[in-house]
């Protein structure tokens, strides 16, 4: 019914997109880390409030950096464990580790890896997501990692994506070694606007559904935080579907909002 009743052939509006609304702090991201992984820097931190885009913005760096060449690694390091850590990281340099490998294996074959590519010419990157809440062991780890190919000619980068507020929870010992921060900000208008346009086309409907003034009052209502940006516009078609009405305005906005009953930032409905 949703699809059929405005016309799509898809879903308009999906948390991590094959490709990323380009907005400039996603564009500003990218050409930072792309500084960090071609001049060889050690460690780089992605910072942004839960839902801004760290995720997607990992994914593009991901997927700029290896049509470039560079070998990247990416991994989701909630509650991982340290172990679990350097096995993974073996895998995505593509080692073929076993799981009955010990740690010194595991080291081991990761450290032949990063030379390999050294002596190749290639550089290599290791994108880690959800770095907010890392132990102490596996802090110590990423710092161990970080230090590994120390040479003049190495080209071995470490991004960590965190949340605002979490870089007080590193440790001084891979706090030391952050070349760079990249910050990701909140969508002003124009962008959400841009979004949200751009997302309908993609799905297939080419005539508008949102009102200016619905578009300007999800924008109030989420604050241009992408993540609710993204729910807020999609539960508002869904209203619409329901009702069958042929465009959204800022009431149908109003309504999806106060049925969803979360505000951004904990604000309160803005008058």
């Amino acid at each position: 019914m949703y699809l059929n009743h405005w016309g799509f052939v898809t879903t308009p509006f999906k948390q991590i997109a094959a490709v990323p609304y380009p907005t400039e702090s996603l564009t500003e991201s990218t050409a930072r880390a792309d500084y960090l992984i071609s001049q060889g820097r050690r460690m780089g931190v992605l910072v942004g409030e839960r839902g801004v885009g760290k995720t997607t913005a990992l994914f593009a760096i991901e997927a700029e950096q290896r049509r470039a060449g560079v070998q990247v690694i990416r991994i989701d390091a909630e509650a991982i464990s340290s172990r679990e850590l350097l096995w993974r990281v073996a895998e995505g340099l593509e080692t073929m580790p076993d799981p009955a490998d010990t740690v010194l294996q595991l080291w081991q074959l990761i450290e032949d890896r990063l030379r390999e590519n050294r002596l190749q010419g290639r550089p290599t990157a290791l994108l880690v997501d959800d770095a907010s809440d890392l132990g102490p062991d596996v802090q110590q780890q990423l710092a161990r990692l970080a230090k590994l190919e120390c040479f003049a000619d190495a080209k071995w980068t470490i991004i960590l994506a965190i949340h605002d507020g979490a870089l007080s929870r590193i440790n001084e010992s891979l706090l030391h070694l952050i070349d760079l921060r990249i910050d990701l900000s909140l969508w002003n208008l124009i962008e959400t606007e841009g979004f949200i346009q751009t997302s309908l086309v993609d799905a297939g409907r080419y005539e508008p559904i949102f009102s200016d003034s619905a578009i300007g009052r999800i924008h109030e209502l989420t604050q241009g935080l992408p993540r609710h940006v993204i729910r807020l516009a999609d539960y508002a078609l869904l209203t619409g579907a329901t009702e069958k009405i042929p465009h959204v305005d800022a009431d149908i906005v109003e309504r999806a909002f106060e049925s969803l009953r979360w505000s951004p930032n904990s604000i309160e409905l803005a008058s």
